[in-house]
């Protein structure tokens, strides 16, 4: 990815810009895998409009990035929890859900050990819905998860029943791309992109387009157009 980056990046600028270090590459791969990574979760933020597994190619370009995890002990500090809401620690590497469902206990023997989905809600949607029998959480339709502060998720029965095991798939906090012993965010290399490899290509394009941004604005207005046409 250096290599190529290296080739594009004087190809644009004739060999007349000024040249990039190591960890300088470092750092622009690892902002452009970002933004690739985030453009292509986000419908909207891309040319062709399909965000997350709405079609197959998108599903292979972030499959690396899934992983999943069962939570069965709650958080320890439950300060402020609502009324029948729980707080749960999610892995450190966790940066966005995909899915969740959680098994429950209920004296109810025919939903006792039920798999029921999780239903992401607002603070607005529970204030205005708590209440009412039709849309608040059940053991037969869903139950609610909250954000909360300090990397957690809240979850909300009924009170009729509670949550066993929460099951959550999510996609990982991206590992930094890192040509040579640099250190970047935090992780020392050298560490390879772990996308899969038909968006390494998408990356290197997009952090040349990164660093002649910096040294040739009229050049990066042209390599936008060129990438949202090869979304």
């Amino acid at each position: 990815m250096k290599r190529e980056f290296l080739i594009l990046y004087d190809k644009i600028t004739n060999f007349e810009a000024a040249g990039y270090e190591d960890e300088e590459i470092s750092r622009i791969l690892t902002k452009a895998q970002e933004r690739v990574v985030l453009s292509r979760y986000k419908s909207l933020s891309n040319q062709v409009r399909e965000g997350f597994e709405n079609t197959e190619i998108r599903r292979k370009e972030l499959q690396e990035l899934v992983k999943g995890v069962t939570i069965t002990t709650p958080s320890l500090d439950q300060t402020q929890a609502l009324p029948n809401g729980v707080f749960y620690d999610l892995p450190t590497d966790c940066l966005l859900a995909v899915s969740e469902e959680v098994t429950i206990a209920s004296s109810v023997a025919c939903t006792n050990g039920n798999r029921v989905r999780v239903k992401p809600v607002t603070h607005d949607e529970y204030s205005i819905n708590v209440s009412n029998p039709f849309k608040k959480p059940s053991a037969l339709r869903a139950i609610w998860r909250l954000d909360y502060q300090g990397h957690k998720h809240e979850l909300i029965t009924d009170g009729a029943f509670t949550v066993n095991e929460y099951h959550l798939r999510y996609i990982q906090v991206l590992q930094p791309i890192i040509i040579g012993a640099q250190t970047v965010d935090g992780a020392t290399g050298p560490l390879n992109c772990e996308l899969n490899d038909i968006l390494h290509r998408r990356i290197v394009d997009e952090a040349v387009k990164i660093a002649t941004g910096v040294t040739d604005p009229a050049m990066y207005q042209i390599k936008t157009v060129e990438q949202q046409g090869n979304e």
